[in-house]
């Protein structure tokens, strides 16, 4: 199962995706955690230590260009799978790898093409190496990702959304540019709800675009009190509202 968590900068994706990572792992599950954001961050959320030595961030090394007939290129992963996790994975609490791909080094140094391709590759690659095991990708914070066809062979893309009419809106463009790229299930994640009324405007829009809604998460100050501290919330509190609503939407998944 390969799940991409999608949205818009600031909707709290990354946090989502560490935390649905872990949870994944406490229940017995292999979790490969992919950072796709230039801006990598995920380690944290995970509940890696801050001052840990980081491996080496994937690289286009891993991928060459084969032609293929009349003229025409593809790409691929050039090493075993195996290889790469050993390479450039790093090991997190609760039965979950990371890999994360490069980031920028310098202003002005071009565009961040070479790490779309990697992680659509590497997603490829897993498709026929890593069956067992569970992929989640934390996207960037953008609609690049969706323009390059990082995502592309993902089984499942989960969309982010604030109760506010920008995320909504950007919501609605993911999940369009998600059935472009013939990824079949695509769902909301409602993140940061207060209130009944912030939940019913959700579902109000998510039905009037055709969007499923995988499940409902609470505003929870623990999470801001987590993240202020640079630790997951699954370290600081077990029990956060979070915490216990990601363990019940798990027990919903068809992870087969």
């Amino acid at each position: 199962m390969k799940i991409a968590i999608a949205g818009k900068g600031g909707v709290g994706k990354t946090t989502i995706s560490g935390t649905l990572c872990r949870v994944l792992g406490k229940n017995g599950n292999a979790v490969l955690a992919i950072d796709g954001d230039p801006n990598p961050n995920l380690s944290v959320v995970l509940g890696i230590d801050k001052e840990a030595e980081m491996p080496k961030a994937l690289s286009t090394d891993i991928i060459e260009r084969i032609e293929e007939s009349e003229g025409k290129w593809k790409f691929q992963v050039k090493i075993p799978f195996q290889e790469i996790l050993d390479t450039y994975g790093q090991k997190a609490p609760d039965n979950v790898s990371l890999l994360m791909i490069g980031k920028p080094e310098k202003a002005g140094t071009g565009c961040m093409c070479g790490s779309h391709t990697v992680v659509r590759e590497l997603i490829h690659s897993a498709l026929a190496h890593e069956e067992e095991q569970i992929m989640v990708v934390d996207t960037e914070a953008s609609l690049e990702h969706m323009k390059r066809g990082t995502s592309q062979y993902v089984d499942k893309m989960y969309t982010v959304v604030e109760p506010y009419y920008r995320s909504l809106e950007a919501a609605g463009r993911f999940a369009d540019m998600a059935n472009q790229l013939g990824i079949v299930n695509v769902e909301a994640i409602a993140n940061k709800v207060r209130n009944a009324e912030e939940e019913q405007a959700i579902r109000e829009f998510c039905k009037k675009i055709n969007l499923p809604i995988a499940v409902i998460l609470p505003f929870d100050e623990q999470v801001t009190d987590a993240d202020l501290k640079g630790v997951s919330i699954m370290d600081y509190d077990k029990d956060a509202k979070v915490v216990k609503a990601m363990e019940v939407f798990v027990q919903t998944l068809e992870l087969n």
